[in-house]
């Protein structure tokens, strides 16, 4: 297994212990009280090309992730895409390993509030911002 691959099931399993399931994930099969769903983009012409790896919908928040091994880089059209999500007022970000804590933060803050979360717009701000090399 690639250190990707290992990065993505490591999300996915934390993504389903925090309530949110693979899309299409049974109810009997649900161990804590859904807050929301991700699905698997699939590469090699399943998806349209440079999609971020997970579409995550939690809370009525949409966050597309683009998952990184330690040493990864987007190309450019994943940069193009993370950029346009931003731009359309969604979340695209770029996970790496050592922002898995974080990542893990803004979810659980995510799973918490039911309203706007100004450092969720401030967010989006930076990534739009950033330049990501190009």
């Amino acid at each position: 297994m690639t250190p990707e691959k290992a990065f993505e099931n490591q999300v996915k399993r934390w993504l389903t212990g925090a309530g949110i399931y693979a899309l299409g994930t049974p109810e009997d099969r649900m161990t804590v009280p859904p807050v929301g769903y991700f699905e698997k983009r699939w590469g090699g012409g399943y998806s349209q090309k440079g999609l971020p790896d997970l579409h995550v919908v939690v809370n009525g928040i949409n966050l597309d992730v683009e998952l990184k091994q330690k040493n990864g880089r987007p190309t450019e059209i994943q940069k193009f895409m993370i950029r346009q999500i931003n731009a359309c007022g969604s979340l695209g970000i770029i996970l790496y390993p050592d922002g898995f804590q974080e990542f893990k933060t803004l979810i659980k803050g995510v799973c918490e509030c039911n309203s706007v979360i100004p450092a969720l717009n401030a967010l989006k701000r930076v990534h739009l911002s950033f330049n990501y090399g190009t």
